[in-house]
């Protein structure tokens, strides 16, 4: 009796080990993707300080979400013409750009805040201009004498030539804008999740992207222009990210696909 239960107590022992080893040998290629995948970034981010590249000091590896969004292509701006009251406006159908300089003088002074408060009143009266509260200010894209604003939607910041609005400032009073406008958008797909800042930034290092001797300013995400489709303009979440080049200090925009991590070759430079 002592001998069958020495038996079944050494079977349920090496049951017990087996167990134990299977558990660990599923676990341990996790823990050596996770360490190989660790080390692999320290070592992509070694490799761009010794090219000068410097990164911001919080660049997240945390994923992100977003939508495949469509917008109707439509003459927006033309009809708004006629409550434009306080300023002289024109509009370009060819490039779907709206003109405007004030009747009256509408001066601009004071700190930073302050001018922004001016401005933002400004644009948020419909009789300077038109869908004015869907713009926000986008300050890397702007300067001292010309403020830029992206258009906003639910879903996100749009960064697009044909989603945006420029006051340019002369002897502190606003000269003009233009203002080019997409329209109201809408989701065509379920959310799905993007790839990280982190991830967009070492597809563009890996990728030749980054330049030598440069400074990753910002990144964030936003929707750029992938396509147009039967009478709809296509937008997809992006990866933005301004570069400045440390030599002549010029800032270039580049895209990022936040779902496939392919470059979007629409960048923009700004002085």
């Amino acid at each position: 009796m002592d001998h069958k239960r020495i038996e079944w107590l050494f079977l349920i022992v090496f049951l017990l080990i087996d167990i134990y080893l299977v558990v660990e040998i599923l676990r341990s290629p996790v823990s050596l993707s996770d360490s190989t995948t660790s080390s692999t970034n320290n070592s992509i981010r070694s490799e761009m300080r010794a090219d000068g590249i410097d990164l911001p000091s919080k660049l997240s590896t945390s994923q992100a979400s977003g939508y495949y969004l469509a917008v109707k292509k439509s003459d927006y701006l033309s009809s708004k013409l006629t409550s434009l009251t306080q300023v002289n406006a024109s509009y370009s159908k060819t490039d779907n750009k709206l003109t405007a300089t004030p009747k009256n003088i509408v001066r601009i002074s004071g700190s930073k805040k302050q001018i922004l408060a001016e401005l933002n009143k400004f644009k948020n009266d419909s009789r300077n201009v038109p869908y004015g509260k869907q713009y926000r200010y986008e300050a890397i894209m702007s300067g001292s004498n010309n403020y830029t604003f992206v258009q906003t939607s639910e879903y996100g910041d749009i960064y697009d030539s044909g989603a945006q609005l420029t006051i340019n400032i002369k002897s502190k009073t606003i000269e003009n804008y233009t203002l080019s406008y997409l329209g109201p958008v809408v989701a065509v797909r379920e959310q799905q999740s993007t790839i990280s800042p982190w991830h967009a930034v070492r597809a563009m290092y890996t990728d030749r992207e980054l330049a030598n001797n440069s400074r990753v300013m910002k990144v964030s995400l936003g929707y750029s222009k992938l396509t147009e489709v039967r009478g709809s303009t296509i937008l997809l979440p992006t990866w933005l990210v301004w570069v400045e080049n440390k030599a002549t200090k010029n800032v270039t925009l580049k895209r990022v696909n936040a779902f496939t991590a392919q470059m979007i070759q629409t960048n923009t430079t700004y002085n």
